[in-house]
């Protein structure tokens, strides 16, 4: 009976388990890995992630490679994905903090002197099979 409890109170915050597609487009060579990042809360926002998947840069088609994520994610969420073409884990900076490699977020929006906000990254998940489409770019 506890289990069913928990599982009701959590129900609101978390999207069912249906699959959520990232396509990533911009993809300019089939070299390094893409790394998907999930964020819920502008406290944790580029911070800490509560999901991560890095995928191999094999199979890109026109600059565009779909990620397909199964696990539950937060029914709002802010989504980064980047380019590590070097594979080295970490997404690289020059030493004014600005990305070295193609970045993008989630609604696809541009920061201002900085990543854009947590806000203008958020998006809402169904619960039902969604495609989020985010353009990476080179600053």
């Amino acid at each position: 009976m506890k289990i069913l409890i928990c599982l009701l109170v959590l129900l609101p915050w978390y999207a069912l388990a249906a699959p959520v597609h990232v396509d990533v487009q911009g993809i300019s060579s089939s070299q390094g890995q893409i790394v998907l990042r999930v964020w819920d809360s502008s406290e944790s926002y580029l911070k800490l992630p509560i999901f991560s998947k890095t995928v191999p840069v094999k199979n890109v088609a026109n600059g565009e490679l779909r990620i397909s994520v199964s696990e539950p994610l937060p029914a709002e969420c802010a989504i980064n994905v980047y380019h590590d073409k070097n594979a080295n884990g970490v997404l690289d900076t020059n030493w004014f903090g600005i990305p070295k490699e193609p970045t993008g977020m989630s609604n696809n929006p541009k920061g201002k002197f900085g990543p854009p906000s947590y806000q203008d990254a958020k998006i809402k998940l169904s619960g039902q099979e969604q495609v989020i489409r985010i353009k990476i770019e080179e600053i």
